[in-house]
């Protein structure tokens, strides 16, 4: 098996149970498609988005995915930047660290850090978007998608340092939902 094979059998096995929201799906096949999105347009970035959820919705920490990617044949420099990659796009305003900030006041602290992170995370948050916002549009009701696309429109035009093409993409995967999501826009 390939070093990517390998790894992306490994990141399937850590996520296992966990199911899309709405989908029904295991979680590895957005992973999957994030990773997809992301290859030909980001350095590792097949690696970076299988494994971008990892630190957030698994035990695993940057230091094992270090040993993992260098246990797979992944050279040292590039399991850094790999977990490097993937702690940038981990959540850090969550519940149990900020246990005082309401849900709202964190989303906005965290939607200000996104704006800092690197353009080959933010490249990938965008493939992330992208994929959450076609699955909320085609299964969320009129309301709630209108509420939901509004605010990623604003985090994604916050976010101007990744793929231009992919920042493109997402913008108009919410421009193009907007009239079924909402008779006002």
């Amino acid at each position: 098996m390939s070093r990517t094979e390998q790894l992306a059998h490994w990141v399937e096995l850590n996520h296992t149970g966990q199911i899309k929201r709405y989908t029904g799906q295991p979680v590895f096949s957005h992973l999957a498609t994030v990773a997809e999105m992301a290859k030909p347009v980001v350095f590792m970035g097949y690696e970076i988005g299988l494994c971008h959820d990892l630190l957030e919705d698994t035990d695993t920490t940057a230091n094992q995915l270090v040993e993992t990617l260098t246990g797979f044949g992944y050279g040292i420099a590039e399991a850094r930047y790999i977990a490097d990659s993937v702690t940038e796009l981990t959540d850090v305003y969550v519940p149990s660290a900020y246990p005082h900030l309401g849900k709202k006041a964190r989303k906005e602290k965290e939607a200000i850090r996104l704006q800092t992170i690197s353009a080959a995370a933010q490249t990938i948050k965008y493939c992330d978007l992208i994929d959450n916002m076609q699955v909320v549009i085609q299964y969320e009701e009129r309301q709630v998608v209108a509420e939901y696309l509004r605010k990623k429109k604003l985090l994604i035009e916050s976010m101007v340092k990744g793929d231009e093409r992919l920042r493109h993409m997402a913008l108009q995967v919410i421009k193009k939902a907007r009239p079924a999501a909402s008779p006002k826009t």
